[in-house]
């Protein structure tokens, strides 16, 4: 009895410290996770971490509480191969009764193929899909994710580096193939809170407006953040959002170096926001998942719903989140450069993405 009400003390103070933001998810036989990506098919939701940088593995739940590893579902690649390390941010997208992983290796993306989302995942390509002198990159590309649209049209959009990380979108003509030579949408800020870097984007659209997510700073950084740009056009132009970065590191709450999110319906039928973050301030790529609601005030402004989805205004979705505001230094607070909010993104063909 004494061990129950000493786990059920410390179970109640840390989570008083994350300060309504999701505690940590507890997924077995795994340190580290990051980049998380989550899909749910008949009911059972499956999740996609970076973790060994070789390979992917994947855990399953029906309730986003409790995990169950299922294992590896794609192989290291054999040494020599053009994704032989450096292994991360898997998304798993399904296109019937088809499932294709796209994933960064070796800063170039790949894309495979399993008839169920836990695999075996084969490449389709003995090449890259995107970066490396294919799909009209020359250079680096990571971080792909793909959006389907109303009318069933799909968009890769990825982060591309020439000089800087910045948000890239082509169309696809399939799920393995391109239609164009990829465009630059958003493009870092030099000395806001971007700091240089733009990447994992994921695009969400609600009421007729794609809200464009992505994460600036740096992922091994405790001050890695998430913010997000809106068009009407999945193409852009993109207008950063005035409020960004709306979710970032909260020191009173222990929160740091939030990012690379993806989004999902949970099992109580809201949107979620599945992100990660740092176990500890310092610099470093110790991570872990979590999950929160993500929400929208009555004017459109996304917000992290720490309490629930309980603002209506624009002010109260400001209020939810000034606790992490007030941790910003002046370095971070500061706007200006490329991709602060009184600039759109700019689409412009060939760009070197």
């Amino acid at each position: 009895m004494k061990k129950a009400v000493v786990f059920a003390l410390i179970l109640f103070s840390a989570t008083s410290a994350w300060a309504g933001y999701g505690p940590p998810l507890m997924l077995p036989d795994v340190t580290t996770a990051a980049d998380p990506e989550m899909i749910e098919v008949d009911g059972v939701f499956y999740l996609y971490v970076t973790s060994s940088a070789v390979d992917f593995r994947c855990w399953s739940s029906t309730d986003l509480v409790n995990w169950r590893d299922e294992g590896v579902v794609f192989p290291q690649p054999p040494a020599g191969a053009w994704n032989d390390f450096d292994v991360w941010a898997p998304e798993v997208h399904r296109d019937g009764d088809d499932f294709y992983l796209y994933y960064a290796a070796n800063n170039m993306i790949g894309v495979a193929h399993a008839d169920n989302p836990l695999g075996p995942f084969v490449d389709v390509y003995d090449h890259p899909f995107v970066g490396g002198g294919y799909g009209g990159v020359e250079g680096h590309a990571i971080d792909p994710t793909v959006f389907q649209d109303d009318d069933g049209q799909r968009y890769l959009y990825f982060a591309g580096y020439r000089p800087f990380s910045s948000i890239c979108v082509v169309p696809m003509i399939d799920m393995v193939t391109i239609d164009d030579e990829p465009a630059t949408v958003i493009r870092p800020g030099f000395w806001n809170w971007e700091q240089f870097l733009t990447e994992a984007p994921w695009m969400v659209k609600h009421d007729a407006t794609y809200y464009l997510m992505y994460s600036g700073y740096g992922a091994d950084r405790p001050n890695y953040a998430v913010g997000y740009a809106t068009a009407d056009n999945p193409l852009g132009p993109f207008f950063e959002a005035a409020e960004n970065p709306i979710l970032h590191r909260d020191d009173a709450a222990g929160i740091y170096g939030p990012g690379h999110n993806c989004t999902i319906v949970g099992p109580d039928g809201r949107l979620k926001i599945v992100y990660h973050t740092k176990q500890q301030v310092t610099i470093g790529w110790d991570r872990e998942i979590r999950v929160n609601d993500l929400c929208f005030a009555d004017s459109g402004k996304m917000y992290v719903g720490l309490d629930g989805c309980t603002a209506s205004s624009d002010d109260d979705a400001v209020d939810d989140d000034q606790a992490a505001d007030d941790d910003l230094t002046d370095d971070d607070a500061s706007s200006g450069g490329a991709g602060s909010s009184d600039e759109p993104g700019k689409k412009e063909a060939g760009c070197g993405c």
